[in-house]
């Protein structure tokens, strides 16, 4: 009995499978990771552009109130980064050196931003270090503090940003301290006051 033609399907569906399968494999490891740069940066309307003779440009940072129960605008002049995801690690580095008037800190000494990825879809993702927890003086109004300093800096100074994920050493945290769920993507809250 001749088995040629009974082996002939079987070895070209063998041979497609395994080219698919190669290709799928191939298409993974030439695939942009998450936390590639991402695309130049788009102008923000409604910012001010830097005046001639000043360098950078006026940004938005978020801090608490003196008494820690709400957070207040100040403003700032930075140089403008080359991506978006350049620009929010200049925002938040900016936010952890701290207020330069009356105003309070809201990140954790000793916290830094270890990665920042903003998505198609406008979700920046914030991988900070350890300390951002570990640090943290915790209740529910500083958590909200620190969360929304972040998230209300981002969003108000990069317009691919509508929401912010916070991360910790690169994995999801279930809270930054015991109270907040911080499970899922903050969204920003400009009128942040705590409840007294």
């Amino acid at each position: 009995m001749d088995l040629r033609p009974v082996l002939r399907p079987a070895v070209l569906a063998a041979a497609a499978l395994t080219l698919v399968g190669l290709g799928l494999l191939l298409g993974r490891l030439t695939a942009p990771s998450r936390m590639t740069p991402p695309p130049a940066p788009l102008p923000r309307p409604g910012l001010p552009s830097a005046t001639p003779g000043l360098a950078g440009r006026a940004v938005r940072l978020f801090f608490a109130d003196p008494d820690t129960t709400a957070l207040r605008e100040e403003s700032r002049r930075l140089p403008q980064g080359a991506t978006p995801g350049e620009e929010g690690r200049r925002l938040l580095d900016e936010l952890i050196r701290g207020p330069g008037g009356t105003l309070a800190p809201t990140i954790p000494e000793g916290a830094r931003v270890r990665q920042l990825y903003i998505d198609g879809e406008g979700t920046a993702y914030v991988d900070f270090t350890r300390e951002l927890q570990a640090n943290h003086t915790g209740g529910t109004a500083g958590e909200l503090l620190t969360i929304y300093s972040i998230v209300d800096t981002l969003a108000s100074n990069l317009e691919q940003v509508k929401r912010v994920q916070l991360l910790v050493e690169g994995a999801e945290i279930n809270t930054l301290a015991g109270h907040i769920d911080a499970r899922r993507p903050f969204t920003p809250r400009y009128t942040f006051e705590s409840a007294r």
